[in-house]
């Protein structure tokens, strides 16, 4: 069957249908495993979004791994790199850049001109910005290039993904439930706030805080979406997240059925590496569960009634 001009691009070539909106990844790209942009790529890809994927630093696993070489990107010609694909002449056409780790100043000031340069050739763009930076033990990039990050990165941004650690150092503060997570999201003053690793109503559970700001006299949207706790869970799941969501709203879903479906698809992923004793997200095995995930997880509303919304069916539990 002969593809048509106007077809390319399009799921299954079917008529009729739009073409999936392009990504610009910008994030760390390790030679073996799925974080950082190997994580938020294919999973991009797998839902049909063409991806521009830009490596920030080259190493040859996830530092969860042990030492290992840690290859920068030469900051100058990072930045060429950056200029040349603004005059690409797909750039206007991209649907979104999604930045991850960052390894210098200097790129973050660079995407940060890039940002500008596609919201003026496009404003319908999106920007989600996943300050990865560290975790629950500290910062684990230099403070200079997390506070560009904040500085630079967080105000462009229309969707924000950090995760408790990152989010408290980001607002200055130590929140310890959910309803002041909420409230300090209105000082970072994004459209939408998705805070990973949030604080669970279920024992032994996992939960997503979404936040969407405050518009007039309307109070902001608040919800929580939880599910059960893998232990030991392979690292790239926040890269992970943050793509799904991008690819959620980028198909037009609200941001109830986004969350939704990025948190179930992530679960089964995630269980099912786990469960098969995998040390990293074997996202090529199990890629079918980014279409059509089962997973059951719970949507709460926080602040108003406690509605409950699930998926089908839970995952098989988890066997050690």
């Amino acid at each position: 069957m002969s593809i048509g001009p106007g077809e390319m691009g399009k799921p299954n070539g079917n008529q009729g249908e739009e073409p999936a909106k392009a990504v610009l990844v910008i994030s760390s790209h390790v030679m073996t495993g799925a974080v950082g942009n190997r994580a938020a790529a294919f999973a991009l890809e797998r839902l049909g979004h063409p991806v521009w994927e830009v490596p920030t630093v080259i190493m040859p696993w996830h530092p969860g791994h042990g030492p290992s070489t840690r290859q920068p990107i030469d900051p100058v010609l990072f930045a060429q790199g950056l200029e040349e694909l603004s005059q690409h002449p797909d750039f206007p056409s991209l649907g979104a850049i999604l930045t991850g780790y960052m390894g210098s100043v200097e790129q973050v000031e660079a995407a940060a001109k890039l940002v500008d340069r596609l919201k003026a050739a496009n404003p319908e763009a999106l920007y989600v910005c996943d300050p990865v930076m560290g975790e629950e033990k500290g910062l684990y990039i230099p403070a200079p290039i997390a506070e560009a990050i904040r500085d630079l990165l967080i105000p462009r941004a229309d969707i924000i993904t950090p995760n408790r650690f990152e989010f408290n150092w980001l607002t200055g503060t130590f929140e310890t439930n959910n309803g002041d997570l909420a409230k300090e999201a209105e000082t970072l003053g994004r459209p939408t706030t998705l805070i990973t690793s949030a604080f669970p109503l279920m024992r032994n559970s996992m939960a997503n805080l979404l936040i969407e700001r405050s518009k007039g006299e309307k109070p902001a949207n608040v919800l929580m979406c939880e599910h059960p706790a893998i232990p030991n869970p392979p690292s790239g799941t926040g890269d992970m997240v943050a793509a799904l969501y991008l690819a959620g709203k980028l198909e037009g879903r609200s941001n109830e059925q986004a969350l939704k479906k990025a948190s179930s698809a992530i679960l089964e992923v995630v269980s099912r590496s786990a469960r098969n004793g995998y040390r990293d997200l074997e996202v090529a095995r199990f890629s079918d569960r980014f279409c059509h995930p089962m997973a059951m997880v719970q949507m709460r509303m926080i602040g108003t009634s406690q509605q409950t919304v699930t998926l089908k069916r839970p995952p098989k539990s988890h066997k050690k």
